[in-house]
């Protein structure tokens, strides 16, 4: 799937089935998912239900949205991680809304953070990290234009960039064709149609910010759907010296060696600060 050619209508509601065809991946179950296109695109998807966890208040055009984490003070990990990194650095985020009478999630089109705090909020007996979220395509305030002031000055407009990482895509396209698109933890090939893999990169330093990590070989791994989301959720671990993988769940990839080819150089340095910044265990 390309982000390009996705097609979503605000107001439409979708089943779990309909999402995962839509976008080619399944549900986590996490409040904020880290999803990549075929284009190495990352995008973000926001859940939020009217029975569930969070406290969240999804109404208007600006909105507040809680971290992930239901247990204990929230970490800037995983996706919380990278939800406040779109505040500078913004990114696709879509956002769904189930209500409590419903078992579908309604499209609420894309949105932008605007703002986040961490801390304790509304009584809580844990610190959360609470954002503030814009839908796209609306403005803070709402003006009724019979109320209108016909004499008023013209508001000033103001002209605003946006930066965006520029990968080269050149580099992990051959070096997934190096892999025959197979995961170098799980040794899976995902087909994309009967004659070709599927395959993800994923840069251990990330490329975004505050990690600012490098855009080489040494720094990527390819990786099926499954485990480039463990990486970026913490998941998965791996020992810089012996390439000894460690997850925190899965027993089958748990203790077995990352397949590294000998033409590529997997910097230990990379590995490490993975472990240390990002792995949750």
């Amino acid at each position: 799937m390309k982000l390009s050619d996705l097609s979503l209508r605000s107001g439409t509601n979708y089943t779990a089935d309909e999402l995962r065809s839509a976008f080619d991946r399944g549900m986590t179950g996490r409040g904020i998912e880290i999803c990549y296109d075929e284009d190495e695109q990352r995008y973000l998807r926001l859940y939020s239900a009217d029975t569930g966890p969070y406290a969240d208040d999804v109404s208007g055009g600006q909105f507040t949205y809680i971290g992930e984490g239901q247990t204990g003070d929230q970490r800037l990990k995983a996706g919380n991680r990278y939800l406040a990194n779109a505040e500078t650095v913004p990114l696709p985020i879509f956002f769904f809304h189930r209500r409590s009478d419903g078992d579908d999630w309604e499209y609420q089109g894309q949105v932008d953070v605007l703002s986040h705090e961490y801390g304790y909020f509304d009584g809580d007996e844990r610190k959360v990290y609470q954002f503030v979220l814009q839908r796209r395509g609306e403005s803070e305030e709402r003006v009724d234009p019979t109320e209108a002031t016909p004499d008023i000055d013209t508001p000033e407009r103001t002209q605003t960039t946006r930066s965006r990482i520029v990968r080269n895509t050149a580099l992990v396209t051959d070096l997934k064709e190096a892999y025959s698109a197979t995961c170098q933890v799980c040794g899976e090939r995902r087909r994309r149609k009967v004659d070709s893999g599927y395959a993800e990169g994923h840069h251990l330093k990330p490329l975004g910010r505050p990690h600012d990590g490098p855009d080489v070989e040494g720094n990527v791994l390819v990786l099926c759907p499954n485990h480039h989301a463990d990486f970026d959720y913490g998941l998965l671990s791996v020992d810089p010296d012996s390439h000894v993988v460690a997850h925190a769940y899965d027993s089958s990839v748990d203790g077995r060696t990352l397949h590294v080819r000998d033409d590529h150089e997997v910097e230990s340095e990379f590995l490490a600060y993975h472990n240390r910044e990002i792995a949750e265990f």
